[in-house]
């Protein structure tokens, strides 16, 4: 797949207009809080209608602007579409997600264009809350299996329901024996989350382990450890038993809401005993592991972006990590050491000069 281009309005600092890009590689230049990060983040929002910097949607809209707007001419399977995010400010933050000019589903918008962002500032996958590390689970899962996202509406959608019973038995609205039936609706949901991530969690472990080897990175024993509820059966057995607790807490105690992700390194938690350049490097190679899975399942790659590449970063695997990426993926890079884009610029590339949130210059190169 490839973005074409790209139009922004009121998007952070971004100027307000449309961009090309390369179809191959497109590197951004210029001093620090010029935009490039912004890009980076536009184009992720663009296919994801989140950031990979932040969970603040409010922080995406310009200084006093109602609202923000995201589009694209993306190529596919020999297709061009045109995707686009309006989102509204406010309490209400009405999105309008549409293809080709109709409005669809979320569910059918996301499945539209895939991308994978690293950024070095950014490591809550190993060390963050345990609902940054589900997040980094379930975009995974998205990215192969596209009836996922459906599948986790559906679980969201019973667990609001089931909280609204357990509110409504505590105030004395409800009789406590109507659980059953919402309980078997929970449990079944619940089981094709919990088998989604269990198998991923493996699937990711696996290709880290090859993608390590390969590379001979010393830091090879990384687990992905999924700790959940367990399967249908121990969930019946523990919201049997959390039922009187459940009751007084008017929300449900259990689930895959409540799942936990460690990263760990010889049994022990990643962040206790990796320095920061190693924990990057692990951070960048789980994202490779991604780009890997999901060029496997689709046969094609997915756009990828490559935010602050740093001197913690070991340069000459960084380097043979990039050359090892197919001809026709599409990446866009930013770093304050342009040393660490000499790999990228091997090949066909444009190369993007930012200035206050604009591109102030693009020259191609063969």
């Amino acid at each position: 797949m490839i973005l074409q281009s790209l139009t922004t309005d009121a998007y952070r600092n971004l100027a307000s207009g449309e961009q090309g890009f390369h179809r191959s590689v497109n590197i951004l230049v210029g001093r620090n809080g010029q935009g490039k990060t912004n890009l980076l983040e536009a184009i992720y929002f663009l296919a994801t209608t989140k950031s990979f910097r932040t969970s603040k949607v409010a922080s995406l809209f310009r200084f006093d602007s109602p609202n923000i707007y995201v589009a694209g001419h993306l190529q596919r399977n020999g297709m061009t579409r045109t995707l686009s995010v309006g989102l509204e400010a406010g309490e209400t933050r009405r999105r309008v997600l549409m293809i080709n000019g109709e409005k669809v589903t979320l569910p059918a918008y996301l499945n539209a264009m895939s991308v994978f962002a690293y950024s070095s500032a950014r490591l809550d996958i190993l060390r963050g809350a345990p609902e940054e590390k589900r997040r980094f689970l379930d975009r995974g899962i998205a990215s192969v299996n596209p009836a996922y996202l459906e599948q986790l509406t559906r679980y969201a959608r019973v667990l609001k329901q089931r909280n609204a019973l357990l509110q409504s038995i505590a105030t004395g609205d409800a009789a406590a024996s109507s659980l059953e039936a919402w309980n078997d609706e929970f449990v079944q949901a619940a089981a094709v989350v919990d088998h989604a991530r269990r198998a991923y969690a493996g699937d990711i472990s696996r290709e880290f382990a090859r993608v390590v080897a390969e590379h001979g990175y010393h830091v090879t024993n990384l687990q992905v450890d999924y700790r959940s509820g367990g399967d249908e059966e121990q969930l019946r057995v523990t919201l049997a038993r959390l039922r009187r607790e459940e009751i007084r807490a008017r929300m449900t105690l259990t689930g895959p809401q409540r799942d936990t992700i460690e990263f760990l390194v010889d049994g022990r938690p990643a962040p206790e005993v990796l320095s920061g350049g190693e924990q990057k490097m692990i951070v960048l190679f789980l994202k490779f592991a991604k780009v890997d899975l999901f060029r496997r399942r689709f046969d094609e790659p997915p756009l990828f972006l490559l935010d602050d590449i740093d001197a913690e970063l070991d340069l000459e695997i960084l380097q043979r990590l990039l050359a090892r990426l197919p001809a026709a993926t599409q990446v866009f890079a930013t770093s304050a050491k342009e040393v660490f884009l000499k790999a990228l610029e091997a090949g066909p590339h444009r190369r993007l000069t930012f200035e206050n949130g604009r591109v102030t210059a693009a020259r191609d190169f063969a």
